[in-house]
């Protein structure tokens, strides 16, 4: 029921008491006079009770509305804390609407500063810059940093309450009749404060308000230590862009120079070995023509050392092909003349060539196929270069009796061929270095075994000019598998 409703009764009741309390006075009734006058008392203090408990409530009413619209000012701030990373931007919504919500008309945020150690002033509401000078002046000066944001807890001070006198000077100097100040803190370790205040005597700071400034201050503390952080984040990520840019730079020189030196090495390869191939055509030529008599009777000893020039020649002759083929291939002067072919057909005319070499050591040779398009295309001189070099290996390194397998099975857009020994296997050490130019494995088997070194080189960029790739596995003393993949179209 409202107060006022109530009131009313009372009244009504009192006046109706009084008539017949004057009634009953006149016709000389003492004893009810007195019961009356009992009545009177007793509803008088019950309507001061209801009074002041109106008053209580609507007190307490106001200082919930208070704090209800304290906590929803402060929860729109907190989204604007998680969503900046400027500690300006902050300072800038604690305007001057902001601090009304709140329930005051003065604010004063202060920081220390990291060189000088003074309190520098970053956020001011009712106050003039004049104002402000003189207030950091006062405070730096007779030394307040301890009393303001030292303490752990807020700090509330009304002029009519008892205070130290140091903290009745600082409503002086602030020209305020009441106020709250809060440390603000980061990692633990103050860096500032927060301090709000009235100038009107019955706006008296109450307890209720600690839990906001609290919440504030925390905001506060939070924003700057976000700052901190993403300026430390924004700074590292900046120096690191410079090096890598600085790195990157460096690495353009040295690729640079590379290609120039790589370049280099093709040209010489190219010339070294045309110059080489003159020469030797000449000494093969030669030694077939004495092979055969024309220029006179050979006698069983010299055409011995006459074959072995031609053969020697032929190897010398092979490897010249060889480093030249890398060297115009690097330079990109080959052109891969792509053909469509059967890869069965392209397939069994290798397995021809390298047939002797499989019965002279009794190899099992496999082929196990599982493509049903049989169509591929590719340079076809090349591709065969590719398996013979792969193959060759394969029957070299593996002993007699031993095993080499052909697979091919298709993978999406590609046709993906695998040749695996049973062989000696490449030693871990040397697995990186297998399509090095010129690199032979270091094992004891491996150095019996003549070789170029520029086989698998040779291979691995005719395979990369079909835009295809090759890697390896292998398990030393067990065998090797090459797998390489080629584009169908």
């Amino acid at each position: 029921m409202d107060i006022y409703i109530i009131i009313s009764a009372l009244i009504i009741g009192v006046l109706f008491i009084l008539y017949y309390f004057e009634r009953n006075r006149r016709r000389g009734s003492e004893k009810l006079n007195k019961r009356l006058q009992d009545i009177i008392d007793q509803l008088d203090s019950q309507a001061k009770i209801i009074i002041k408990t109106d008053l209580a409530l609507n007190k307490a009413q106001e200082d919930l509305d208070r704090k209800i619209t304290g906590l929803y000012t402060l929860h729109e701030l907190g989204k604007e804390v998680s969503a900046t990373f400027n500690i300006e931007n902050i300072f800038s919504l604690i305007n001057q609407p902001f601090v009304l919500k709140l329930g005051f008309s003065k604010l004063l945020i202060m920081l220390k500063d990291n060189l000088s150690g003074m309190l520098v002033t970053k956020s001011s509401i009712g106050y003039s810059d004049a104002e402000i000078k003189i207030i950091e002046l006062d405070l730096n000066k007779r030394r307040f940093a301890n009393l303001l944001f030292k303490k752990e807890k807020p700090m509330l001070i009304n002029r009519d309450t008892e205070s130290a006198s140091q903290e009745y000077d600082l409503l002086d100097i602030l020209n305020i009749e009441s106020f709250i100040t809060a440390p603000i803190a980061v990692k633990d370790e103050s860096v500032g404060f927060i301090l709000m205040g009235n100038t009107s005597v019955y706006d008296k700071v109450v307890e209720g308000d600690s839990e906001l400034l609290s919440i504030l201050s925390s905001q506060i503390g939070t924003a700057i230590e976000n700052t901190k952080l993403y300026t430390e984040l924004f700074g590292s990520h900046k120096e690191l862009e410079r090096r890598v840019a600085e790195r990157t730079h460096e690495l353009e020189k040295l690729n640079e120079e590379l290609k120039k030196l790589n370049k280099m090495k093709s040209d010489f390869i190219s010339s070294v070995s045309h110059e080489l191939r003159t020469p030797l055509t000449s000494i093969k030529g030669y030694a077939s023509i004495l092979m055969t008599g024309k220029l006179g009777d050979v006698l069983p000893a010299q055409k011995e050392r006459l074959e072995k020039i031609d053969k020697h020649s032929n190897s010398l002759v092979h490897l010249i092909n060889n480093l030249l083929d890398i060297a115009r291939i690097e330079s990109g002067k080959v052109q891969m003349e792509m053909k469509d072919v059967s890869i069965k057909e392209m397939l069994d005319s290798i397995v021809d060539i390298i047939t002797p070499q499989v019965k002279e050591k009794n190899i099992s040779l496999k082929i196990n196929s599982k493509i049903k398009f049989d169509r591929i295309k590719v340079d076809p001189s090349q591709i065969e270069r590719v398996f013979l070099n792969l193959l060759s290996n394969a029957v070299k390194f593996t002993p007699e009796k031993g095993m080499v397998i052909i697979e091919m099975e298709e993978k999406n857009d590609d046709i993906q061929f695998s040749i695996e020994d049973t062989g000696i296997g490449i030693p871990p050490q040397d697995i990186p270095k297998v399509f090095q130019e010129f690199f032979r494995a270091d094992n004891a088997l491996d150095q019996k075994i003549k070789g170029s070194g520029l086989g698998l080189s040779l291979v691995k960029k005719i395979i990369e000019a079909h835009k295809g790739k090759i890697w390896f596995d292998s398990e030393l003393g067990k065998g090797t598998r090459f797998t390489f993949t080629l584009p169908k179209y």
